[in-house]
C-alpha cells in the first residue's frame, strides 16, 4: 500500500506503524487536521481535541481541549478508560461488530501509559486519526500496533440506542 503517500509520509509510517503499510485495507480517509485527535475520532466528536489533563492547551494546535467531567485525569490507562466511561462506553472482550454498538480500541506503551484510541466502522474496517495529521482506514485494530501506540489494550463499546 502507500499510494498516494510521499515518500517521507512513507517512511514515517513504516517507522511508527511497521504493519500499516502491508495492511491492504490502509488507505488516507481525510486531510491534515489540526481540529481534533484520535480520542475525539474514537468518541465521534471531530470538533475538539480531547486530552488530559483537562484544559492544558498544546500550542500547536488550535483545537478546543476537553476531557470528560469527572473523568480521572492521567496518562496511566486507566485514566483513558474511565474518560470513555464517562461517555457511556463499557469494557467489552472484544473488537468484532457486534449489533447495537460502536466499539473502540484503546492502546498503551510498556509503561502503560494510553497513546491511541481507534473506532470500528460499520463496514466492519477501523478508523483512526494520527494525531494532528490524518484519518486513516485500516484492516483491524492491531495493524497500528508499534513504536507510535504501543498495543491494543482493551475494547469498549457504547450502545447505539
Amino acid at each position: 500500500m502507500g499510494k498516494g503517500f510521499s515518500t517521507q509520509e512513507l517512511r514515517i509510517l513504516q517507522s511508527n506503524f511497521p504493519k500499516l503499510l502491508s495492511d491492504p485495507y490502509f488507505k488516507r480517509t481525510s486531510k491534515e487536521t489540526p481540529e481534533y485527535n484520535c480520542i475525539s475520532w474514537a468518541m465521534v466528536r471531530s470538533d475538539r481535541w480531547t486530552q488530559c489533563p483537562a484544559g492544558m492547551k498544546l500550542p500547536q494546535f488550535d483545537g478546543v481541549t476537553w476531557w470528560p467531567p469527572e473523568a480521572e485525569n492521567g496518562l496511566d490507562i486507566n485514566c483513558l478508560i474511565d474518560a470513555f466511561e464517562k461517555t457511556g462506553h463499557i469494557i467489552c472482550n472484544d473488537g468484532v461488530p457486534e449489533i447495537g454498538y460502536r466499539k473502540v480500541a484503546l492502546y498503551c506503551d510498556h509503561n502503560n501509559h494510553w497513546t491511541h484510541a481507534a473506532r470500528l466502522l460499520s463496514n466492519g474496517f477501523w478508523t483512526s486519526k494520527l494525531g494532528a495529521w490524518i484519518d486513516i482506514q485500516h484492516g483491524d485494530p492491531y495493524s497500528i500496533e508499534g513504536p507510535a501506540y504501543g498495543h491494543v489494550y482493551c475494547f469498549m463499546k457504547y450502545p447505539m440506542l
